[in-house]
């Protein structure tokens, strides 16, 4: 997803252009809550209010993601798009979201990494440099303790979304933010992990495997405007 965390108030009109749908490749899973929420707020509205951000000759889905599954599952075949630029261009950067888990209970690590089946190391002290290597997709840290997780950024978050509550997964812009909410005690546990590179996204994307849920925020140095294109010519 697009931020700006710099609140940059420089507005570039840029050309939209309507897709179809089938058209797009996504490269990170949806978390299907906000999916709703979106579906309500486009019936509500009963125009579509922001374009989606693609990548210019790749068609992937860079910020939008939920927004394209909403529509989709509406019955919509057509979005509005703005390409840009990817792989090459400064005025795109790329990082993560880093989940927290906000149930109030007292979560057990490391037993539960049995229940969840999940290989895992502890650490001594927190570093995210062990993200660096490609064996470990997640570095899990409670207000106590902290974990590193072997296997993929996809099959771990998979089998924690099958486990806990999905619904109580918040996703932090920046990891001062994750660990502030440990250190008020309004999230049990973070997530934290290593975002992929612009290359691995238009990879992932292709390769029809997409990331798990909010692996990538991706961020620009302008805003783009806001539309009101009505539902009716987006059939």
């Amino acid at each position: 997803m697009a931020q700006n965390p710099d609140h940059t108030v420089l507005l570039k009109h840029c050309h939209i252009i309507l897709v179809p749908i089938a058209d797009l490749y996504d490269h990170e899973q949806i978390v299907q809550t906000q999916v709703e929420w979106l579906k309500n707020n486009i019936i509500n509205l009963g125009y579509f209010f922001r374009p989606i951000l693609i990548a210019k000759n790749q068609n992937v889905i860079l910020d939008g993601h939920h927004r394209v599954a909403a529509m989709k599952e509406l019955g919509y075949t057509k979005i509005p798009c703005v390409e840009i630029e990817y792989v090459e261009n400064d005025d795109i950067r790329i990082g993560t979201w880093f989940p927290i888990y906000t149930e109030k209970r007292d979560i057990k690590f490391p037993s539960e990494f049995e229940k969840i089946d999940v290989e895992w190391k502890n650490l001594e002290t927190f570093t995210t440099e062990v993200l660096e290597n490609p064996d470990y997709g997640f570095l899990l840290k409670t207000a106590e303790n902290q974990f590193i997780i072997k296997g993929t950024q996809q099959e771990i978050f998979t089998k924690f979304l099958a486990y806990f509550n999905p619904e109580l997964f918040e996703y932090s812009k920046t990891l001062d933010n994750a660990f502030r909410s440990l250190k008020n005690r309004r999230a049990s546990f973070i997530l934290t992990r290593k975002p992929p590179t612009k290359q691995e996204v238009v990879e992932t994307a292709r390769s029809g495997k997409p990331f798990a849920p909010k692996t990538t925020r991706h961020i620009l140095s302008f805003k783009y405007q806001d539309i009101q294109v009505p539902l009716k010519n987006l059939i």
